[in-house]
């Protein structure tokens, strides 16, 4: 019985120092992320999971630096193992959830996003991006909420205003929509795309030469806004500002002409309406 004892022991002890060396690849994994050394820290963390099959911590890591990396499918891979042994842990399946977005699967996403909602619902940066993937699939019901609840959660998220902006303009709600584009201009005046969205409400209300405005700080800031300079165009016809017109047509055309020729060919046809030349 002795023998056999020992015999145990010896057995035992090569699987207890494989996991011993599996935490000492994971902690110098760590240690390597954190100095920026993201290949030796992804290297360390596959040492850990060779050592140790259900290391859940070492999976999830995994999946971070390939996700980092921008190699989706295998962050996915590796991130689906990490919940399967962690099913309660939000940070998974939210980042598992960004990885299967990135892989263009939005039903996959929208679960483990929705998963990580409700295991942390106090997640801004999660809410925000449940919001904007509904509101990229038109689900303005959902999107709305989680956007909403995003802006409440972090009321300095730029992108989480714009988006919520968007959303209410997109459901014909548009004093709304121009509170929060204004919200997020305070955050973030130097972004064109913001100045651009505040323009498109202006432009519903019938607000023209504010529109204008903000579709010329647009341009000015993001020169190549094609709609921007296409929406400037409408308008400057509009107030009879012909020249001003025909510059904005030409430079939408400019950007348009490869990738879209049929809009190309209705700013040709707008120009010469304008009695101007077109450039392409």
């Amino acid at each position: 019985m002795r023998r056999f004892l020992l015999l145990l022991a010896v057995t035992l002890l090569p699987a207890a120092a494989r996991a011993d060396d599996a935490d000492v690849h994971y902690r110098q994994g760590l240690a390597y992320k954190k100095d920026g050394k993201l290949d030796l820290a992804l290297g360390e963390m596959l040492e850990a999971l060779k050592l140790r099959k259900d290391y859940a911590a070492a999976e999830f890591s995994a999946g971070v630096l390939y996700k980092m990396r921008n190699e989706m499918q295998y962050a996915a891979d590796h991130l689906e193992r990490a919940v399967k042994l962690q099913p309660k842990n939000a940070e998974g399946h939210a980042s598992l959830g960004y990885a299967y977005a990135r892989l263009g699967k939005d039903y996959e996403a929208l679960r483990e996003l929705e998963e990580a909602c409700t295991l942390n619902p106090n997640d801004a940066s999660v809410q925000s991006s449940l919001g904007a993937l509904y509101r990229q699939k038109k689900t303005y019901d959902k999107a709305i909420p989680h956007l909403e609840q995003a802006v409440l959660l972090d009321p300095k998220d730029a992108t989480s205003l714009s988006n919520l902006g968007v959303a209410y303009r997109q459901t014909n709600k548009i004093p709304e929509a121009e509170k929060y584009f204004k919200k997020a201009l305070e955050l973030k005046p130097e972004q064109g795309e913001l100045h651009f969205n505040l323009a498109t409400v202006y432009r519903r209300q019938n607000k023209t030469q504010e529109a204008i405005a903000s579709y010329e700080k647009a341009v000015e800031l993001t020169p190549m806004l094609a709609d921007a300079h296409h929406d400037l165009g409408v308008l400057y016809a509009q107030v009879k500002r012909n020249e001003d017109a025909i510059k904005h047509w030409n430079l939408y055309l400019d950007l348009v002409a490869q990738k879209s020729p049929g809009e190309a060919e209705i700013a040709r046809k707008r120009v010469q309406d304008l009695g101007g030349k077109p450039t392409r």
